[in-house]
C-alpha cells in the first residue's frame, strides 16, 4: 500500500480557477433552491422541535432585560442566544425567521462542502453532495433550527482553512489561516460546546503538519499558543461578560457544574435514539465509505486529505456519543464530515448521478410530501392551543411542565419560573443539574400560583421524576381544573394529548406575587 503526502488525486479534471466566482454563483443560486424545496413543508411552524422553540423564547427574552443562567435557566453557551436574540431583531413573531436564517447557514454550509471538494471531482460531484448534507439535515431532525444547523458552517470554514494551512509551505500563511480556523471553531463552540472535539482535532492536525514541514519541536509548540487563544478567545469573552456582571458564579454553574452533574442517561429512550440514529446516518456512512473507496483506488493509495477527513470523522463520532442521549441531530456534524468522501462517491463515473437520485428520493418526497403537511396540522394544532389559552396568561402567567415552551412567547405569557424549558423541573437527570433543589424549585413554582398550567396526558417520555410528578398531580388536584384537552404533537407525531389547567380561584390577584417576567 502506497501512502501518498502529496496533494489529493483527482477523479474528475480539476475546474479552470478563472471560472471560480462565476461558477460558486451558479453552485449558490442552486444550492439555495435546493435548501428552499427541502426546508419549506416547516417553514413558520410554530411548534417543530423542542429545543429550537425554547431558544428562540430565549432570544426574545433578552430584549426584555432577561440574562441566561439567571432569568432564564440553560446550560447551553450563552453565544448561541445571542444569535437568537439577533434573529429577533427581524419582523415577525421570530418563527419564519429562524427558519430563514437557518435556511442561510444550511446553504452557506452546503456552498463550501462543494467549494472544499469542487478541487478535486470537479462542481457537479460536489454540489450533489452539498444537497445531501442539506438533504441529511431533513432526515437528523436538521430542519428548522437546531443548533448544528448554525454551528456546522463556521466547523466546515474551518475545515477548509485547516487543510489550506496544512498545505501551506508559508510559515506566516500556515500561522494566519490557522489562526482563523482556531477563531471559527471558538465561535462554534459559543453555539455548542461538542465543536471541541472537531476544533481539536482541527488543531492538532495543524501542529502535526508544521511539525511534519520542519522537524521543530520548538516552533510546533510555539504555534500551540496562537491557536488555543483564537480558539479560546469567544468562551473567555462570554465568562469575563458575566463576571464583570457579577454572575460568574451563574455562568459556571451552567456551562460548567450542571454539564457534569447532569451524566449520562440511563432510561430506554437513549438506546432507542441510538438505534434510530445508526439507521438514518447509515446512507451517509455507507456512500462516503463508497467514496472512500473511490478516493484511494480500492484502498491502496492514500494522501494527506484523506487521512484529514478519516480524523474529522473519527472525532465527530466522538462529539456524537459524547454527552449521551443519542438524538439524530448529534449526528448532523458526522455527516457533515462524511460530505467530502461523498463527493468522491458522486464523482464515479456512470453510477454516481444514479447513487445521488437514490439517497435524495425518500429525503425529496419527505420535503415535498410529508413535511408541508406536518407543518400545517403543527400550525392547527398551536391555533387550537392558543385559542384555548386564558386571555390573562400575561398577568397571572403561564407554567409550562410539559410540552412545547413556544406557547410562553406565542401567548406572550408571564412565567413563574427561571426554569422554562420542559423537563428542568420534572426529569431524573436533571434533578441534580440545576443549582437548585428541584423540588424546593417546583414548589415555590407552584406557590407563585399561575393561572394556567400546561402538561401532557399520559406523556411517553421516559425521564420523569417520580417525586415531581406526585408534587405536580397533588397541588393540579387540589387548586386547578382542565379546561381543555387537544391532540398535539410533542413526543409521538400527533398522539399525545395536551391538557391546560386553570387555577380555581377566579379572583386572584396579582397581589399573590406569581409574575415572574411580563
Amino acid at each position: 500500500m502506497d501512502i501518498v503526502a502529496g496533494p489529493p488525486i483527482r477523479i474528475v479534471a480539476q475546474d479552470d480557477t478563472a471560472r471560480l466566482p462565476r461558477a460558486a454563483w451558479v453552485v449558490l443560486g442552486a444550492l439555495a433552491c435546493a435548501a428552499v424545496l427541502l426546508r419549506f413543508g416547516l417553514f413558520g411552524d410554530p411548534i417543530a422541535g423542542l429545543d429550537e422553540q425554547f431558544y428562540l423564547l430565549v432570544g426574545d427574552r433578552m430584549w426584555h432585560g432577561e440574562l441566561p443562567y439567571l432569568d432564564i435557566w440553560d446550560r447551553k453557551p450563552v453565544g448561541l442566544f445571542v444569535l437568537f436574540a439577533g434573529i429577533r431583531l427581524l419582523p415577525g413573531d421570530g418563527v419564519l425567521a429562524a427558519h430563514l436564517v437557518a435556511t442561510a447557514f444550511a446553504t452557506a454550509t452546503a456552498l463550501l462542502i462543494a467549494i472544499f471538494a469542487r478541487k478535486r471531482v470537479g462542481w457537479m460531484p460536489a454540489t450533489m453532495a452539498g444537497i445531501f448534507y442539506l438533504a441529511a439535515l431533513n432526515t437528523l431532525w436538521g430542519d428548522t433550527t437546531q443548533t448544528p444547523v448554525f454551528y456546522d458552517l463556521f466547523v466546515m470554514a474551518a475545515a477548509c482553512l485547516t487543510v489550506r494551512a496544512a498545505e501551506s509551505a508559508d510559515d506566516r500563511s500556515k500561522i494566519q489561516l490557522g489562526v482563523a480556523a482556531m477563531a471559527l471553531i471558538g465561535i462554534a463552540i459559543q453555539i455548542k460546546t461538542n465543536a471541541i472535539f472537531q476544533g481539536a482535532f482541527f488543531g492538532a492536525w495543524l501542529l502535526w503538519s508544521r511539525w511534519r514541514q520542519s522537524r521543530d519541536v520548538a516552533a510546533t509548540l510555539r504555534l500551540m499558543l496562537p491557536l488555543t487563544i483564537a480558539a479560546a478567545v469567544p468562551t473567555v469573552a462570554a465568562m469575563l461578560t458575566y463576571t464583570a456582571l457579577g454572575h460568574f458564579d451563574a455562568w459556571w454553574q451552567a456551562n460548567i457544574l450542571s454539564v457534569i452533574a447532569k451524566g449520562r442517561p440511563a432510561d430506554p429512550a437513549a438506546m432507542d435514539n441510538f438505534a434510530s440514529s445508526i439507521i438514518l446516518t447509515s446512507p451517509a456512512l455507507a456512500v462516503a465509505l463508497l467514496g472512500l473507496w473511490a478516493r484511494t483506488r480500492r484502498f491502496e493509495t492514500w494522501d494527506g486529505e484523506t487521512a484529514f477527513l478519516l480524523g474529522w470523522i473519527a472525532l465527530s463520532v466522538v462529539d456524537f456519543g459524547a454527552i449521551g442521549g443519542y438524538f439524530p441531530h448529534y449526528a448532523i456534524p458526522l455527516v457533515l464530515a462524511c460530505c467530502p468522501l461523498i463527493a468522491d462517491a458522486f464523482a464515479i463515473r456512470r453510477f454516481g448521478t444514479a447513487l445521488f437520485i437514490a439517497v435524495l428520493a425518500w429525503p425529496l418526497f419527505y420535503a415535498v410530501r410529508v413535511a408541508p403537511r406536518v407543518g400545517a396540522k403543527e400550525r392547527e394544532y398551536a391555533a387550537k392551543v392558543l385559542a384555548a389559552l386564558p386571555g390573562d396568561v400575561r398577568t397571572r402567567c403561564l407554567f409550562i411542565y410539559e410540552g412545547p415552551v413556544a406557547y410562553y412567547q406565542l401567548s406572550h405569557a408571564c412565567r413563574v419560573s427561571r426554569f422554562a424549558f420542559t423537563g428542568h423541573l420534572s426529569s431524573t437527570r436533571e434533578a441534580r443539574a440545576l443549582g437548585v433543589d428541584q423540588a424546593q424549585e417546583l414548589r415555590a413554582t407552584l406557590a407563585r400560583q399561575p393561572g394556567t398550567i400546561i402538561t401532557i396526558a399520559h406523556s411517553s417520555w421516559t425521564d420523569r421524576n417520580p417525586a415531581m410528578e406526585r408534587l405536580l398531580a397533588a397541588t393540579l388536584a387540589r387548586d386547578y381544573h382542565p379546561i381543555a384537552q387537544l391532540p398535539h404533537r410533542v413526543y409521538t407525531g400527533g398522539h399525545d394529548r395536551l391538557v391546560i389547567w386553570r387555577r380555581n380561584d377566579p379572583a386572584h390577584t396579582a397581589r399573590h406575587g406569581n409574575r415572574l417576567a411580563a
